[in-house]
């Protein structure tokens, strides 16, 4: 912990000879990596804490920002205490407003907050479901306003419509062409850089291939 933090601080402080690429690129990049390794609380855990330190040091800069409220949310999704998940919730929520301010044109903090609402649905699915679906179905909105060719736009609505029930319009069936779409893009789609929001292609893949399994 103490030198990751002093290892933030000596790049940071020498920022400027690095011309036009930002100074915690590598480290966050190095959270980023660890959190691919395994779905664990400890790996986000790692990812949340050098954020926040990140956060005290470069407060304007949205990633940080981005990746500490994404770390909680599957924080959240992981812990089985009812009270712990809300109070990631809570941290999360805050941080995709600060995202938010600082990148206000960019579809991410958007595809975020949705991700944000399911978190909260599966926490009490019968209260917070009709509460948060229709904020997670805005979220996606703006997002696809924004920028309609985000590869998550399209696998948050699969996932989502996975678990709708068929006579709602929803079920494995109705995700497909989401999930179709979502992989499309997906092979498309470049990020501004190897730290910019890239997730969520091989989850698409396995639901996608799940889903058509059960069609079959």
């Amino acid at each position: 912990m103490k030198k990751t933090a002093i290892l933030i601080l000596i790049i940071l402080t020498f920022q400027t000879v690095f011309s036009q690429d930002t100074a915690y690129y590598s480290i966050l990049r190095r959270s980023i990596y660890i959190s691919n390794q395994g779905y664990s609380s400890e790996n986000f855990l790692e990812l949340a804490n050098t954020c926040e330190r990140i956060i005290a040091l470069k407060p304007g800069e949205w990633l940080p920002h981005y990746y500490c409220a994404y770390a909680y949310i599957n924080m959240s999704f992981i812990e089985k205490n009812t009270s712990t998940k809300d109070a990631y919730c809570k941290k999360a929520k805050d941080l995709i407003v600060k995202t938010r301010e600082l990148n206000p044109y960019d579809s991410e903090p958007d595809v975020l907050e949705t991700l944000l609402c399911y978190a909260l649905m599966e926490i009490t699915p019968m209260v917070n479901g009709p509460l948060y679906m229709p904020k997670a179905n805005n979220a996606l909105k703006m997002a696809k306003e924004k920028n309609p060719d985000n590869p998550r736009i399209y696998y948050l609505q699969g996932k989502s419509t996975m678990y709708i029930p068929g006579f709602m319009g929803g079920g494995k069936e109705a995700a497909i062409p989401l999930f179709q779409k979502a992989m499309e893009l997906y092979e498309k789609f470049t990020p501004e850089t190897d730290i910019h929001p890239s997730w969520g292609k091989s989850d698409t893949a396995k639901l996608l291939e799940k889903c058509k399994n059960t069609n079959e």
